[in-house]
């Protein structure tokens, strides 16, 4: 009988020949090799520009941005060992000199080009990789790569339980676990009532249960993970520890992970909604958000993302406070100051399970427009977030009142240490935040939604220099902080850097370690680079 490793052997054997032949017979056509060798080595799983599941795929992401790539092929793993044969076959055919290019995707909701997609090369769907499962203790939740978290909040809102993450429902868990805070860039919330198609919100980075539990990354017990060279390693606090904190904001630049296991725990339903306000009472709003910022006292249970837009249908500005309360309890103290600020618009504030409130998040943001995001981070101080409103006020409606359909969003969210505590006791992370030194941080969004590609250069201008006033601006005042949350930067950012000179040395040494010929350093294009 031969010993059960002899199969795989085998079967590498065959692919390696049918790799080199056609090399032979194709060699003018990289893209065209790299697509045959993995329909043999994982046959059925390859789809081309011809198929219905490759246009299905390519019309899936948020962004039209993305959408516009065109891979040579994109291939849908349905299991570990199948993303290992594929990351196997590309490093082969890397060795022999081909330079193959693939792109990662999961949920596909990062804006920028090339993020999660690419033109020629390959494309990996992980979206069949989806299954969700919880352990007998109901103390884990095991959750494939390409799942969405409305997958993850259905089934753990029938056994009132929870896990630590996105706030929309069609989110991918992948990159928001990898990317550090607690899900892939924030929503878009269109308020029906007031026809508002652009921004009127944006749902940001911090989980409902981040001030209790941490980050996302922070709740992750496990990573099962293929490496460049095909194998299959679980990354946690006792095997492969260097990469398991590597993995914790690192983004993609180690492997792929195929699943999450996740800390699980009891939660019913909680209190929360939207109140959208006039722009009038933005000086009101910012008071209370810079009240409730606090270095200590933050209530663990609040959750708030804060937004100012300028809407071009309406050529006007309006604001908007999404809230949560992680228990079952109307207008809680910590909201007040926000719930007391007349008038309302519209309010959607009440008590409901977590799935409701993510769905909430997305029912109207249809894919295919044009996105940007960008971001900087600076500390709570109510002066300079009055100068930050005015310095997007001053940009907002003179920049894009002629740009049909557009908008454009100044979104802030609190980063207090309550938050950023919480990481040491769960093994820690690569973010770079000391929240002994840091105090309260206030994460800054800048964000944009238009039409039409003969805008992006005016757009992507304006914002750019919104965000670089911004930043100088903190500096000047001594309030600058050098995080950029990965998940919201843009693709001309750098949030590795932003972590420290210590987390990038950190993932450095991991990527040497575990990816020795720079696999994803070199042939994955997508994510931020070491």
């Amino acid at each position: 009988m031969r010993h059960r490793g002899f199969w795989p052997l085998v079967i590498l054997s065959l692919i390696e020949a049918i790799v080199c032949a056609l090399i032979l017979r194709t060699a003018i056509d990289p893209d065209s090799i790299q697509c045959n060798a993995l329909l043999a080595a994982i046959p059925g799983k390859v789809s081309y520009p011809s198929s219905t599941a490759y246009t299905s795929s390519s019309r899936s992401y948020w962004s039209s941005q993305e959408e516009a790539l065109a891979p040579s092929c994109i291939v849908t793993p349905t299991h570990a060992k199948d993303v290992a044969s594929i990351v196997q076959t590309l490093n082969l055919l890397n060795k022999g000199g081909l330079k193959c290019r693939f792109a990662i995707r999961g949920g596909g909701h990062t804006p920028w080009a090339g993020s999660a997609n690419i033109d020629g090369g390959v494309t990996i769907d992980m979206r069949s990789i989806a299954e969700v499962s919880v352990d007998a203790k109901r103390s884990v939740a095991s959750v494939g790569a390409g799942a969405i978290w409305g997958d993850v909040y259905r089934k753990m809102d029938a056994w009132n339980m929870t896990v630590v993450g996105g706030r929309g429902s069609s989110i991918g868990i992948g990159g928001l676990l990898t990317g550090g805070m607690c899900f892939v860039p924030e929503q878009l919330i269109q308020f029906e009532m007031f026809g508002l198609r652009s921004l009127t919100s944006r749902i940001g980075g911090i989980s409902y249960f981040s001030a209790r539990y941490g980050f996302a990354c922070d709740n992750v017990i496990n990573y099962q993970v293929v490496l460049a060279s095909g194998t299959i390693v679980s990354a946690n606090a006792t095997s492969h520890p260097d990469l398991f904190v590597a993995l914790k904001g690192g983004g993609n630049n180690f492997g792929v992970v195929t699943r999450f296991d996740l800390a699980a725990f009891p939660q019913g339903n909680f209190w929360g909604g939207f109140i959208l306000y006039h722009d009038s009472t933005s000086p009101q709003l910012l008071t209370a958000f810079s009240g409730l910022d606090k270095a200590a006292g933050f209530d663990e249970y609040a959750a708030l993302i804060l937004s100012f837009s300028y809407v071009q249908t309406m050529d006007s500005y309006v604001a908007s406070a999404n809230m949560e309360y992680t228990k079952p309890e109307e207008n809680p103290p910590a909201f007040q100051p926000f719930t007391s600020i007349q008038p309302h618009l519209q309010n959607t504030m009440r008590i409901s399970n977590q799935t409701d409130f993510t769905t909430e998040f997305i029912q109207f943001q249809p894919n295919g427009r044009r996105q940007l995001y960008l971001t900087n981070t600076f500390k709570n101080d109510l002066t300079f977030l009055i100068d930050v409103y005015n310095m997007f006020k001053d940009t907002g409606s003179s920049a894009l009142s002629k740009i049909p359909n557009s908008g454009l969003s100044l979104t802030i969210q609190p980063i207090p240490p309550a938050m950023t505590s919480r990481s040491a006791s769960r093994g820690g992370n690569s973010l770079g935040l000391n929240y002994a030194e840091d105090g309260a941080l206030v994460l800054c969004l800048i964000s944009a939604t238009w039409d039409h590609p003969a805008d992006d250069t005016l757009i992507t201008t304006t914002a750019q220099d919104l965000n670089n006033d911004i930043i100088a601006a903190a500096k000047n005042a001594g309030l600058w902080h050098r995080w950029i949350y990965l998940n919201y930067a843009d693709g001309s950012q750098d949030p590795i850097s932003g972590y420290g000179d210590t987390s990038a040395a950190h993932l450095r040494a991991v990527s040497r370690m575990y990816d020795p010929g720079k696999v994803f350093q070199r042939s994955v294009p997508g994510g931020f680079k070491l």
